[in-house]
């Protein structure tokens, strides 16, 4: 039985699939050509992004912008699983329509002073995410029947590693349109169950939890550093442990608890008293490029770096006015 916090979206077959992503502009048929195309084709469709990528950690960020993958990965992304957005616990922000991570950070503040903060970091959180586990949240949480659950397990899923691997796992594709959504969805009893963990350690202190894509941020008023320590420990077990068939290793080297003294930092911002600003990284970039201003450059290159700064400015705006 399909689950009540989970999407319904019932799609049983390809043409209803097509049927999903069609609309006045854009016909059930040009859409049905679409996805036998796209299966036909899927890995002439996709590449590496090398710039992005990193070898030496194991993650491959796969691009498929400007081909007819690519085109249906943002279909099924913006017409099968964003309108299900609204559905998502509001300490969700990842991958979700309208929210980003400067509200993840606006999130943590709060309403009580003296607090402190917690970061984790989940890792390959992408890689996690097998197809079996993707296959089972379209078959199981969301109605959709099996043919249609392996089509769209087939066209979000790539093997993990270099392309032309020869290994058997498929993961979620990190760089595809769809998986920033999958990779929550596919969590989110977890997260759930992470999030109520933290209430509960946490009661009668304010606590806030924000999850944004692979990045946890928790954060209590009136709390010691050794009790967020000890609640580290136990949200590192949780989601190692919770779901035998999903462990969520976390890099112990990124978990990092700061009291309010010290400076809270979270997503790249500075959680103040009440109010957001930018972080040292930021505040440094814009420094460096106001000084770069002024000297002595090239016409042009005085232009790339007024329009990055003015940019960072506006950024700047955007984030000191939550």
């Amino acid at each position: 039985m399909q689950n009540e916090r989970y999407p319904k979206i019932y799609i049983r077959s390809k043409n209803e699939l097509a049927k999903h992503l069609s609309h006045k502009k854009f016909s059930k048929d040009e859409a049905l050509n679409l996805i036998n195309d796209v299966m036909r084709n899927f890995n002439q469709y996709w590449k590496h992004n090398e710039v992005m990528s990193e070898p030496e950690k194991e993650k491959y960020v796969r691009n498929a912008k400007g081909t007819p993958l690519g085109k249906l990965l943002d279909k099924i992304n913006t017409q099968v699983l964003a309108p299900h957005d609204s559905i998502l616990p509001c300490f969700i922000f990842g991958g979700v329509k309208e929210k980003n991570h400067v509200q993840a950070s606006q999130h943590l503040l709060g309403t009580k002073r003296l607090r402190v903060a917690l970061k984790m970091d989940i890792t390959h959180f992408f890689e996690q995410v097998t197809s079996e586990r993707v296959y089972n949240f379209f078959l199981h949480k969301c109605g959709c029947d099996k043919r249609a659950s392996k089509i769209l397990t087939n066209l979000c899923c790539v093997t993990v590693g270099p392309k032309d691997s020869n290994l058997e796992k498929k993961t979620i594709a990190r760089g595809f349109a769809t998986s920033s959504r999958l990779a929550v969805w596919c969590n989110l009893d977890t997260f759930i169950k992470l999030e109520r963990l933290v209430q509960k350690r946490l009661k009668g202190k304010d606590p806030r939890v924000a999850i944004y894509v692979d990045d946890i941020g928790v954060t209590a008023s009136r709390v010691s550093k050794e009790e967020m320590e000890k609640l580290a420990t136990e949200i590192e077990e949780l989601l190692l442990h919770t779901d035998k068939n999903q462990p969520l290793p976390v890099n112990a080297k990124k978990t990092k608890v700061t009291s309010h003294d010290e400076g809270i930092e979270h997503l790249g911002l500075k959680l103040n008293k009440n109010t957001l600003s930018l972080g040292k990284k930021s505040w440094s970039k814009r420094d460096q490029m106001k000084s770069y201003l002024k000297k002595d450059l090239s016409v042009q290159e005085k232009t790339s770096i007024r329009t990055k700064y003015r940019a960072m400015s506006q950024y700047k705006r955007y984030v000191e006015s939550f």
